[in-house]
């Protein structure tokens, strides 16, 4: 692995790398920005009018949609359509299309100039802002979004995830040119989505442990042509995520508190993982296996008491996972297996694990086909380049992961579910699931190096055997 900069760029340097967003704010009456800000990121310094398109719930109105309105209104700024979804709104397709169609709607109006800018203005937590993120870039309007909570990384991100006929993906779209967020608000906003937003943001570890075994395996032939899905590491989305991320978790513990520094920090290290996203136009510096283990859950539609559980509690566990399999994994170098799959019986395990989910099937058995190697001459030299290299890539990820006790204590410091019944889950099912997780991706994650070295059931078997999720 090449030599890595441990720099910590700032907030300001971060934003001239995005490339989308423009300007982001976290302070206390952070609204009272909105004029200016809409004027001189919108409306091209103020030679254009501009007219909003305002989207939240019922609970995120009363916590900002209100005041956020009222401010626009008194700066003479119309607030053409005010929208309230109702409470269950989930981050689902089809509620693009509708957002589009109000859109639309208030376009065709023609009210306020032909030559006058429509700002969408998603108020709320992650669900609302992906759905006007993705509606406004298909309409090519710029947006806004005015955070209610610190609950994700996505509120920065290029792209939005959503569900779309049964499958979890990643959609493409562009960030928000502007977010402000009112530090009070965030604050003030429920335990549970602070909490969430930590999860979010631990997740990062076994984002960068991945990063690094992917690494490792692309240098195998300085091509990535042995493994499909393995990446380089780049440096600058690195230095964004990887290099503040455990600095950064300790002094936002006490967010789901409802302290306002460390709910600050949180939310300003979640927006800065987006922008690292928008820097590299891909997820990998911020998503590894462990957001894997959370879309097949998301797929699965995993609820508590009748209630959706949320994106980072999700990811919380899956974090949780991906630590204990790569604990497992680098416990001892197994030996070079010369046993090669062939894809007539992997086709039949992927069909057979996804029976339960038909109309995904089609996506995972292709996304298995795409990175499935089943030459065996170039497999036996993939298996025997990593094993050369095992004990360089065994040192470089466990200086990035936090030992899993650590991490445990740390995310139940936070307020994060540390047991899978928490959420609904079972320690069994957790466990199983890095079977669909490792199906659904063609990124190259520690399930993957598992995979091509034949020891992906030894794995599980050592995770079962062990004390992990107690």
């Amino acid at each position: 692995m090449k030599d890595i900069s441990n720099t910590i760029p700032s907030l300001a340097e971060c934003l001239t790398y995005a490339g989308g967003t423009k300007y982001m704010v976290v302070k206390e009456g952070a609204f009272a920005e909105l004029p200016q800000v809409l004027g001189s990121y919108f409306c091209e310094n103020n030679s254009k009018k501009c007219f909003t398109a305002c989207f939240s719930d019922k609970n995120t109105y009363t916590a900002a949609g209100k005041a956020v309105q009222e401010i626009l209104q008194t700066a003479g700024i119309p607030v053409a359509e005010s929208y309230i979804f109702e409470d269950d709104i989930h981050a689902e397709y089809k509620h693009v299309e509708k957002i589009k169609a109000i859109l639309k709607t208030v376009q065709e109006k023609a009210e306020y100039g032909t030559q006058a800018i429509l700002v969408p203005v998603a108020v709320g937590s992650g669900t609302i802002n992906d759905l006007v993120k993705r509606a406004a870039d298909e309409l090519s309007l710029p947006y806004l979004c005015i955070p209610t909570a610190a609950s994700v990384d996505g509120y920065t991100a290029y792209g939005a995830a959503l569900l779309n006929e049964g499958f979890k993906q990643t959609m493409s779209c562009r960030a928000p040119i502007a977010v402000i967020a009112d530090s009070t608000v965030l604050s003030e906003a429920p335990a549970y989505l602070s909490s969430s937003g930590f999860g979010d943001l631990a997740g990062k570890i076994i984002a960068g442990t991945d990063w690094i075994i992917a690494d490792h395996v692309f240098e195998l032939d300085g091509k990535g042509e042995l493994a499909p899905g393995t990446a380089p590491i780049e440096n600058i989305a690195w230095s964004m995520v990887q290099n503040p991320l455990k600095n950064n978790l300790v002094s936002s513990v006490n967010a789901v508190k409802g302290d306002k520094d460390a709910v600050k920090i949180l939310f300003e290290a979640l927006g800065i993982t987006g922008f690292a996203l928008q820097y590299m136009k891909d997820s990998r510096s911020v998503s590894g296996c462990e957001h894997m283990w959370s879309h097949v859950w998301e797929m699965e539609e995993l609820c508590m008491d009748g209630i959706p559980v949320t994106h980072g509690h999700k990811v919380t566990i899956g974090t949780l996972a991906g630590a204990a399999f790569t604990e497992c994994l680098f416990k001892e170098k197994p030996p070079l297996n010369k046993t090669v799959p062939n894809w007539a019986e992997r086709e039949a395990v992927v069909r057979n694990t996804f029976a339960a989910l038909p109309q995904i099937l089609p996506l995972v058995l292709k996304t298995t086909q795409d990175k499935f190697i089943g030459n065996t001459d170039k497999l036996i030299r993939l298996r025997e380049g990593i094993l050369d290299n095992w004990d360089n890539m065994r040192n470089d990820v466990f200086k990035k992961l936090l030992p899993y006790a650590e991490l445990r204590s740390l995310l139940k410091d936070a307020g994060c579910p540390v047991r899978p019944e928490a959420i609904n889950l079972t320690r069994e099912r957790v466990i199983r699931s890095a079977y669909k997780a490792h199906m659904i991706r063609k990124r190259f994650t520690v399930l993957d190096l598992a995979f091509e070295l034949g020891i992906f059931d030894t794995v599980l078997q050592k995770m079962e055997m062990s004390d992990y999720f107690g």
